[in-house]
């Protein structure tokens, strides 16, 4: 299984909200894990940021040809499961291939 991690790119995959569907099929890359109740400074805009501490999971912050949930053009928030990795290493698969073939 691929982890997401802070500097790698992925495709948004799915979206909960009608303002996240646009960005669907975009490649972004990922900034941050941002927990609820966390605070700081998104790198698009400079402006300080806190997350909403009655959320119920973290989401990350992604930059690229994307817009936010309020129509900001450069980031936005994405849950997990919506983003699939772009550069994973994909040496698991390779090495299963070898011991089949």
């Amino acid at each position: 299984m691929f982890q997401l991690k802070p500097g790698s790119l992925a495709m948004i995959i799915g979206a909960r909200t009608a303002a996240g569907r646009v960005n669907v099929g975009k490649s972004v890359e990922l900034f941050a894990l941002c927990q609820p109740g966390e605070r700081f400074i998104n790198p698009v805009n400079g402006v300080t940021t806190q997350m909403p501490r009655e959320g119920v999971r973290a989401l990350w912050l992604v930059t690229g040809d994307v817009v936010s949930f309020d129509r900001q053009h450069g980031f936005a928030f994405v849950r997990a499961e919506h983003l699939m990795p772009l550069d994973g290493d994909l040496a698991p698969a390779r090495e299963e291939a070898l011991f089949l073939s």
